[in-house]
């Protein structure tokens, strides 16, 4: 979504944009359908592989030396690697890297992190300036040396679509649930998005709840071990994975809370569409959520790896719904005063120049 906000704001306000991408997908068909060209690297792949690596260097390399573009703006820790050194290899005037978090942020061995560590501040070098889109993740690499003042915080935005009807919405994602109460999560189904924290907690409130039911969506390597600890706690029927949804950000209306169980996360996108639903929020404590969410205000925050707070703010929600409404117009309110794609678009381009 950000790169395509970016390309299609860039294109908008006159520049001549080109996007360079690696795998087929979401992303190459929607800019596509938006007339953006593009070019295909097929060995700018998110797995190491040295081979694949310096070819795709080397392609970056010659489409710049080319091309000679005025700007080229990287996205994620490989590519942005990749693109910077070969930026700079070819003269590029203005290399900006945005930085969407840290993976020396996940659960690595120590050593893992320290190379990731220097990797990232390696490339921050290499760039003009990097955006941090949150202060969180500015922190996290403002101590690497030489790197301060290119650090730039420009938030996260998004542009709040127009919810389904309720009912349609629950048809569509999972038909003949329409009466219940629905607790939603939108998440990879990765490691650091722990939702079998959110799973455990739900499982806590389950027997409580009894027309409560916890739906999904997203897609990822740990859905099989999910489904298994699923059916171990006795949850089948009362838990549901849907996978991938297409435009899922407006279907949120189906869901009558949402929760966010991340272990590590810059400024989750997750949020910002749960508020744009005014949905009310249980989050974890990490990153950048608590720049989004004021704990009690706009909705609740907790600590990570801690099912059982998750499961006693969903008591909360639960036991009064007059206040869970007042969470979710509070953060609805937040993120369309604070979070707007208009804004992000507009700070980024700025930066071109």
């Amino acid at each position: 979504r950000y790169v395509y906000d970016l390309a299609t704001a860039a294109r908008d306000a006159g520049h001549t944009v080109t996007v360079v991408f690696g795998e087929e997908g979401i992303l190459s068909a929607r800019l596509a359908d938006a007339g953006i060209p593009t070019v295909r690297i097929k060995e700018l792949g998110r797995d190491l592989h040295l081979t694949n690596d310096w070819t795709a260097y080397r392609r970056l390399r010659a489409l710049f030396s080319r091309e000679r573009p005025d700007v080229v703006h990287i996205n994620s820790s490989k590519a942005g690697g990749l693109g910077a050194l070969a930026a700079r290899a070819a003269g590029v005037p203005t290399i900006i890297f945005t930085a969407h978090g840290w993976a020396f942020n996940e659960s690595r061995p120590w050593w893992q992190r320290a190379l990731i560590w220097n990797l990232a501040g390696l490339t921050v070098l290499l760039s003009h300036k990097t955006i941090c889109v949150s202060e969180a993740v500015r922190r996290d690499i403002k101590n690497f040396p030489f790197i301060r003042r290119k650090l730039t915080v420009v938030k996260n935005g998004v542009s709040c679509p127009l919810q389904l009807p309720r009912e349609k919405a629950r048809e569509e994602l999972l038909p003949g649930y329409g009466n219940t109460y629905w607790v939603g999560m939108v998440s990879e189904l990765h490691e650091t998005k722990r939702v079998d924290d959110a799973v455990r907690a739900f499982v806590k409130i389950k027997d409580e709840f009894s027309d409560a039911i916890l739906v999904v969506a997203g897609e990822g390597e740990e859905r099989a071990r999910l489904e298994k600890l699923v059916s171990k706690l006795g949850a089948a029927g009362r838990i549901f994975f849907l996978g991938f949804v297409h435009g899922i950000d407006t279907k949120l209306s189906a869901f009558d809370a949402f929760i966010h169980t991340s272990r590590s996360e810059a400024l989750a996108l997750a949020v910002l569409e749960a508020g744009c639903a005014a949905l009310p929020t249980i989050a974890t404590r990490v990153g950048g959520i608590p720049e989004i969410i004021d704990d009690g205000a706009t909705g609740f925050l907790v600590p990570p790896f801690r099912p059982d707070a998750v499961a006693e703010k969903l008591r909360t929600l639960f036991r009064d719904p007059a206040r869970a409404r007042e969470l979710g117009a509070a953060l609805r309110a937040r993120i369309r005063r604070d979070f707007t794609k208009e804004r992000m678009t507009r700070e980024t381009l700025a930066l071109y120049r």
